[in-house]
C-alpha cells in the first residue's frame, strides 16, 4: 500500500505574493507620476527647501508648519519634515521625484501588509493558506481607492511614512514575540519612534498589539509573555518620550480640545469613510455622501458594529475559533485606528491608509481558501482596481492643469522684464479634489519657476492665497499693477483650459484703471477673477 502523500509545507517567505502585489501597486500608480503639484504641496516644499538643516532638530519640540497657515498646528512631525527637506533638495521643481518617493513608501507598506498576513496564516492547514492570504491582502491594499490621495498627493507623505512605521513596529513586535529576536525588538521600537513623531495615529498600535496578544494568542508560555512585556514596556517608553516632547511644544494642553461624538458633521465624515472603504463613492467622483440619515442613527449603527466586532472577537477567543484573526484585523483594527478621526475636523480619504491595512489583512485571512472565497476575493480586487482608476482620474486632471499653469508662466516670463508681475486665476478645486487652494504665492516662487516671483509680484484670487483671510491686508492689487513693467496673466476656465499671455506695460496701465474702478466699487473675488480673465484672454 503506497504511503500517504503529506501536503507540502508553506514557503519560508511570501516571495510570489510580494512580487505580484508590488507589481500591481506599481502599475496602478505609474499614471500618477507626471501629475503636477497640488495645493499644499507648493507651500510645504517651498518652506522645507529654504529651511536649513540646523533647524530640523527643533521639530521634535515645535510644530512643523511654522504657522504658514496663520495659526500653529498641534503636530510634531520631524521625520515627515526631514523627508520633504531631503526631497526638496533632490527634486526641486520636478513633481515626479517626490511621487517616486511616495510610491516607494506605498510599496513598503504593501510589502509589510503581505508579510503580516502571511505570518498570521502560516499556522492554518493547507499548503496555499499563507501565500493565498498574503496575496489577497497585498493586492487589496495595493489598489484600494482610498490610497489614491495618499500616494498621489505629495502632502500625503506623513500618512505614508507613519503607516510604514506603524506596520514595521507591528511586524517587529511579532517577530520578537515568536523568537525573542533583540534585533526585531529594536527594529520595531525604532519604527514606533519614527511613527509617533510622524503621525499621531501610531500611538494606537502598542495597545492594539497588546489586545491581539491577550485575546487572539493568550496561551503563549511564560517566556513569551515575558518577551511581550519587555517589548510593550519599550513601546511605553517611546510614548512617554513623545508625550514629554508634546508637552514641551504645546504646554499643559497639548490636545486640540475637540471630540466629535455628538457632532453631526463628524458622523457625516465617518459615513464618508465607510463609502470609501466599501468602496462606492469613488465611482461618483464625490468625496462624501450627498444625503445621510440623522447623526443619531449613524451613531447607533457605529456602536452596534463596534459591539459586534468586540463580541465576535471574544466569542472566537472562547471557542478557540481559527477566524479570530479575521475578526481582529477586519473589525477591531478598523474601529481602533479610526477612533482618532473623531478629533479631526475635516474629511480626507487618506485618513484611511492605516485602517485599510488591517481590513486588507482580515479579508486576506477570510478569503484565501476555497473556490467560492477566492472568486469573491478576485471580484473584490477587480472592484477596488476599477475604483482606484475612477478615483485617480480627477487627480490626473487637476495635476495636468497645475502643470500647464506653471509651464505657461515659465513660457511668458522668458522674455519678460524683471519687474513683471503674475496675475493668476486658478480654481481651488477640480471636481472632488484640490487644485490650487492655498497655493499662492509659494506656487510662483522657487523651486517651481525658472524665474521665481516674490510674494509682492503676485496677484491671485483670494481662495488661491495660502491665507485667504489675510489677502485684503497683504495685497494691494491696484498699486501693484500700476507699478509693474508688465504682467503675465493666467486664467483657467471651467473647462480646464489654460489661457495666458504677456500684458505689456502700456496696456497694463489701462487695465490698472479698470481695476481701480472695480476696487472703488468694492473689489469682490468674482470681479477680480473676471478682470484677470479679461487680461489673459482679451
Amino acid at each position: 500500500m503506497p504511503a500517504a502523500v503529506r501536503p507540502a509545507p508553506p514557503p519560508e517567505s511570501p516571495v510570489l505574493p510580494l512580487a505580484i502585489a508590488l507589481g500591481l501597486a506599481t502599475l496602478a500608480f505609474l499614471p500618477a507620476l507626471p501629475i503636477g503639484f497640488i495645493a499644499d504641496d507648493f507651500v510645504y516644499i517651498a518652506r522645507f527647501l529654504e529651511l536649513p538643516w540646523s533647524a530640523w532638530p527643533e521639530f521634535f519640540v515645535r510644530e512643523w508648519s511654522g504657522g504658514v497657515w496663520g495659526q500653529p498646528l498641534k503636530e510634531l512631525r520631524p521625520f515627515a519634515a526631514l523627508s520633504l527637506m531631503v526631497d526638496a533638495r533632490l527634486w526641486g521643481g520636478a513633481p515626479a521625484g517626490y511621487r517616486l518617493v511616495n510610491l516607494a513608501l506605498h510599496l513598503a507598506a504593501t510589502a509589510l501588509v503581505v508579510m503580516i498576513a502571511w505570518r498570521h496564516a502560516r499556522a492554518r492547514p493547507g499548503p496555499f493558506s499563507a501565500p493565498g492570504a498574503a496575496l489577497v491582502a497585498g493586492m487589496l491594499f495595493a489598489v484600494h481607492p482610498a490610497h489614491v490621495e495618499t500616494v498621489t498627493w505629495i502632502t500625503g507623505r506623513a500618512d505614508l511614512l507613519g503607516t510604514v512605521a506603524a506596520l514595521a513596529f507591528w511586524l517587529g513586535g511579532e517577530r520578537h514575540d515568536e523568537g525573542g529576536s533583540r534585533r526585531a525588538a529594536g527594529f520595531g521600537l525604532a519604527a514606533l519612534l519614527v511613527g509617533v513623531f510622524t503621525k499621531e495615529f501610531c500611538l494606537v498600535l502598542p495597545p492594539l498589539l497588546a489586545l491581539r496578544w491577550a485575546l487572539v494568542d493568550p496561551r503563549a508560555g511564560r517566556a513569551a509573555w515575558k518577551r511581550r512585556g519587555v517589548f510593550l514596556a519599550g513601546a511605553l517608553a517611546v510614548i512617554a518620550v513623545y508625550a514629554l516632547a508634546r508637552r514641551a511644544a504645546f504646554g499643559a494642553d497639548p490636545t486640540t480640545g475637540f471630540f466629535g461624538w455628538n457632532d453631526a458633521p463628524t458622523w457625516s465624515r465617518h459615513a464618508g469613510y465607510a463609502g470609501w472603504l466599501v468602496p462606492v463613492l469613488p465611482f461618483f467622483a464625490r468625496a462624501e455622501w450627498a444625503a445621510l440619515p440623522p447623526a443619531e442613527t449613524l451613531r447607533v449603527l457605529w456602536v452596534v458594529l463596534a459591539t459586534l466586532a468586540a463580541g465576535g472577537l471574544v466569542y472566537a477567543r472562547v471557542r478557540r475559533a481559527p477566524w479570530a484573526g479575521t475578526v481582529f484585523f477586519g473589525g477591531c483594527w478598523w474601529f481602533a485606528t479610526t477612533l482618532g478621526l473623531f478629533v479631526v475636523v475635516y474629511f480626507s480619504p487618506r485618513h484611511l491608509y492605516l485602517p485599510t491595512a488591517g481590513v486588507a489583512i482580515g479579508l486576506g485571512l477570510l478569503l484565501h481558501a476555497g473556490r467560492a472565497r477566492r472568486s469573491a476575493a478576485a471580484v473584490l480586487v477587480a472592484w477596488c482596481l476599477a475604483a482606484h482608476f475612477a478615483a485617480l482620474g480627477p487627480w490626473r486632471e487637476a495635476g495636468r492643469i497645475s502643470r500647464e499653469v506653471l509651464a505657461a508662466v515659465n513660457e511668458e516670463l522668458q522674455a519678460a522684464p524683471e519687474d513683471t508681475i503674475v496675475l493668476v486665476s486658478v480654481p481651488e478645486t477640480r471636481g472632488p479634489v484640490l487644485l490650487w487652494a492655498w497655493s499662492s504665492p509659494a506656487a510662483l516662487g522657487a523651486p517651481f519657476l525658472a524665474r521665481p516671483r516674490t510674494p509682492h509680484q503676485v496677484i491671485e484670487r483670494p481662495v488661491n492665497h495660502m491665507r485667504p483671510d489675510k489677502w485684503a491686508v497683504e495685497r494691494r492689487p491696484v498699486e501693484t499693477v500700476r507699478a509693474a513693467g508688465a504682467a503675465v496673466a493666467v486664467h483657467v476656465g471651467l473647462d480646464g483650459q489654460v489661457h495666458h499671455r504677456l500684458v505689456p506695460r502700456g496696456e497694463l496701465l489701462a487695465r490698472a484703471e479698470q481695476l481701480g474702478r472695480l476696487s472703488a466699487q468694492g473689489l469682490s473675488a468674482e470681479s477680480l477673477t473676471a478682470w484677470i480673465e479679461s487680461c489673459a484672454r482679451p
